[in-house]
């Protein structure tokens, strides 16, 4: 059998249209996808460019939730450093108010003294984020990475509030070990005169009246002195606790940076990449009505091209 005949113009008009659905079925796509380039076809330098910026993206993005898991882990300290504050605040409250109190109240003081001071050690022992107490031990650590470069990390040293051992730079009272093993307060480590030469198991044995002598006391002038290097003390604890906190503070400040910086980083990125690949829907929504003008102009004119062969034969056969 023979090969169809096409008339040049119908040739022409085929091939057209071709040109046109493949032209079509492209624009549907973008619409569909609104990308411009979906795949290393359509544009190999764009999509290779595009997918690079994406990848980079992602690993940014990646990085900033354990950033953020830091800056939670800080606050959570930060916040613990703020009760504990208030906490040595009200042992203040109590060694004041021990002053010239009756030996009663006295006794009572120091129960309450002994309690604040346990219930701190316990605050600072439940400071911990996701298992990890930055309040409670020197030998651990929080270490956030920023990004692949391994310079690019921040460590933040634990410090041991309630430490058991004395010299400890990074702890409340530097010159005293003031806490047991199981978190008790010691109070005479904490309650003495500046070296702690003279130790009292408690305020009853401080008579600042010079009345209540007797076993156990201490002579008024003592009881004074004892009175005054505690409050000493406990002031050079809130203090060291304040430039602890203020420590934490900053750390927090770089860990918020950092995380807003990698959230806008991440973000530029992504434009780069969209750049690269998104597509103006607006003019492929435009493209696709040219499009389907010039296929049904294409369907038109095939057809007009019939009919003329038809009226043709129908002359020859008259």
């Amino acid at each position: 059998m023979s090969d169809i005949t096409l008339t040049s113009t119908q040739r022409q008009t085929l091939l057209s249209l071709t040109q046109v659905t493949s032209l079509f079925n492209r624009t549907q796509e973008r619409l569909n996808t609104g990308k411009k380039v979906n795949s290393a076809t359509d544009n190999p330098v764009s999509f290779f460019r595009a997918e690079s910026l994406s990848d980079r993206s992602s690993s940014i993005l990646g990085y900033k939730a354990n950033i953020d898991q830091s800056v939670q882990a800080v606050t959570a300290a930060l916040n613990a450093t703020t009760a504990v504050q208030n906490l040595l605040g009200e042992l203040q409250g109590v060694l004041e108010g021990a002053r010239g109190a009756s030996l009663s109240n006295r006794i009572s003081a120091t129960q309450q003294f002994e309690t604040i001071g346990t219930q701190l050690a316990q605050l600072v022992k439940d400071a911990s984020f996701q298992g990890l107490n930055i309040l409670s031990s020197t030998a651990v650590s929080l270490n956030t990475q920023f990004s692949e470069r391994t310079a690019a990390t921040l460590i933040i040293q634990g410090f041991d509030l309630v430490a058991t051992a004395t010299a400890n730079g990074r702890t409340l009272f530097t010159q005293a070990a003031a806490f047991d093993a199981s978190g008790d307060l010691i109070f005479s480590q904490i309650v003495g005169n500046t070296d702690l030469s003279t130790e009292v198991t408690g305020f009853s044995a401080l008579d600042l009246t010079g009345t209540a002598g007797g076993a156990g006391t201490v002579p008024a002038s003592v009881a004074q002195a004892i009175f005054t290097a505690t409050d000493n003390r406990l002031s050079n604890a809130i203090s060291q606790l304040q430039g602890i906190a203020a420590q934490l503070g900053t750390n927090v400040a770089i860990l918020q940076n950092r995380s807003n910086f990698s959230a806008n980083y991440s973000s530029t990125l992504t434009n780069g990449s969209d750049a690269l690949t998104l597509a103006d829907l607006n003019t492929e929504a435009a493209n696709s009505q040219a499009l389907t003008l010039r296929q049904q102009l294409g369907i038109q004119s095939l057809s007009v091209s019939g009919t003329q062969n038809s009226s043709i034969l129908t002359l020859l056969k008259s």
